[in-house]
């Protein structure tokens, strides 16, 4: 309990974390998500999602889609969110017994494709005939419009959360080998 109250915490203080690279805004909590759903199971990893979720709310991050449709963008972004938790909690299980290190590689890059594609999919459903407008006005293609929004921002989350989350996971496990012994 008291594990799954200090990943809560570090994915609202993660939540605000933003870094801009090439034209997008990273975010910092899936790292977080990532291992809480690895150290404490899927269930967990889809709640961490959450509180950064709803931060995006509250701090105006998802104005432009909410003008286009509220319920879309909010079902978008918790399921996205939710099932990214959830799918890396799982594929961690899944491949844990073989080799933990591979499997935590194995879990970011899967939360990160979930994350992304259930995004793209809300964004096809819900606000397609927007995006398209959206694009004719500033005078490029959906798909380029589309590759800024989304391909850009995925590999460099699948990137850093393949390189971060395996080696904090390995940090994590020296320590505690360090604390046993």
């Amino acid at each position: 309990m008291v594990l799954i109250g200090l990943f809560t915490a570090l994915t609202v203080v993660f939540g605000f974390i933003k870094i801009p690279i090439m034209g997008v805004t990273i975010k910092m909590d899936l790292p977080v998500v990532i291992l809480g759903a690895v150290i404490l199971g899927p269930i967990v990893g889809a709640w961490l999602t959450v509180i950064p979720t709803l931060i995006t709310f509250f701090t105006g991050e998802a104005a432009l889609f909410m003008t286009y449709s509220p319920l879309g963008t909010a079902l978008t972004l918790f399921l996205k969110g939710v099932l990214a938790g959830l799918a890396a909690g799982l594929v961690y299980k899944a491949l844990s017994g073989k080799h933990p290190i591979g499997a935590v590689t194995c879990a970011a890059a899967t939360a990160t494709v979930v994350n992304s594609g259930v995004f793209l999919l809300g964004c096809y459903v819900f606000i397609w005939e927007h995006l398209v407008v959206l694009a004719a006005q500033s005078n490029v293609s959906i798909f380029v419009l589309i590759l800024g929004l989304v391909l850009i921002n995925f590999v460099i989350e699948l990137v850093m959360n393949v390189i971060l989350c395996p080696t904090i996971f390995r940090i994590l496990q020296s320590a505690m080998k360090n604390k046993r012994a």
